[in-house]
């Protein structure tokens, strides 16, 4: 019998300090907060993504640039993508990107590292793999430090973003697991070797923003309003726009050189547990729909973030090519 009450009294206490915490978060954040004079709208890109829903990545990545207007882009170069061996590199698609980017003034934020964007974030090539944790950080730091000396005479290369998500535990990394020690060697590696801003990221809803901004310049952090896994099913954040400029405001008070944070990946897709292009379109609108995207896009606006890459462009491409359903991509190019 004790057993039981003990066990109803952590349940019991664990719900209180949940609660607790909800709702000390819902009164703090509030909606009053002022909407920046301009706001200047990009997109985060993947030709992985675009591939995967079974489309043709470069003829998606010019239709942003021409049909949709996007001139500010986050695009990343995955480990695993271009590179067949040590020191041996293919960085052509990405090259063809920035150039196409360059010839239309559109400028980049780059992604480098080893954990970045898109799923499974560690994009790591099988060759690393077996190696110890010492020689695997060493891999890791050739691979910025040739990536960056590859893509530095990019004049559309505004930012560089050292890794994503360097210290959130999210995602599948197979090798050793990243470090805050290892992800710190990166971006001092980075500013020996190129002068434009570091730029790095963190969860919006789940993560301090303080570790990851004592060394970036600015920091990127993603805005989701609906999640789902297999254990608690779909989860909707009960968060309002105030919370996150005012950790921002906490974040930049705390980090004395951190110039500013940016809204990186606002979540314009839906969250399912399984690929998009396996999930029917039934599932897939439960989590985001048009109205949704609407009202994200309207509370994106009340975070006071004067920048904001939208996250989901190649799903709403393969809606618009595959479906016919052009909701979305139009609504994308009113909002550019």
């Amino acid at each position: 019998m004790k057993r039981v009450f003990k066990r109803i009294f952590k349940i019991t206490v664990t719900v209180g300090v949940v609660l607790g915490v909800a709702g000390t978060i819902w009164f703090m954040s509030g909606e009053g907060v002022d909407t920046p004079d301009e706001i200047r709208w990009g997109a985060s890109f993947s030709p992985q993504q675009a591939i995967d829903l079974g489309l043709d990545w470069r003829e998606v990545y010019i239709a942003l640039l021409d049909d949709m207007g996007v001139r500010h882009l986050r695009l990343a170069a995955p480990w695993r993508d271009v590179s067949s061996a040590q020191g041996v590199y293919d960085f052509s698609d990405i090259d063809w990107m920035l150039t196409e980017a360059e010839k239309r003034g559109a400028v980049v934020n780059m992604a480098i590292g080893r954990k970045l964007f898109r799923w499974p974030e560690c994009h790591d090539p099988d060759w690393v793999y077996g190696v110890s944790s010492e020689r695997f950080d060493d891999l890791v730091l050739e691979f910025v430090r040739d990536s960056v000396e590859h893509f530095r005479d990019f004049g559309a290369i505004k930012a560089w973003q050292v890794e994503n998500e360097p210290i959130f535990p999210f995602g599948e990394c197979y090798g050793p697991q990243p470090t805050k020690e290892l992800f710190a060697r990166e971006v001092a590696l980075v500013r020996t070797l190129d002068n434009r801003p570091i730029t790095s990221t963190d969860s919006g809803e789940l993560s301090s923003w303080l570790s990851v901004g004592q060394y970036v310049d600015e920091l990127g952090v993603s805005l989701y309003r609906v999640t789902e896994n297999p254990t608690f099913g779909r989860f909707y954040y009960p968060i309002r726009p105030g919370f996150y400029q005012k950790k921002a405001a906490f974040t930049k008070a705390i980090n004395k050189n951190l110039d500013r944070v940016f809204l990186s990946e606002l979540q314009l897709e839906p969250w399912t547990t399984g690929p998009l292009s396996h999930t029917s379109l039934r599932e897939q609108f439960e989590s985001m729909n048009i109205s949704r995207t609407r009202a994200t896009l309207a509370f994106a606006q009340k975070t006071g973030f004067d920048e904001i890459y939208l996250w989901g462009v190649e799903w709403w491409y393969w809606l618009m090519s595959e479906h016919g359903d052009g909701r979305f991509w139009e609504l994308g190019k009113s909002v550019m």
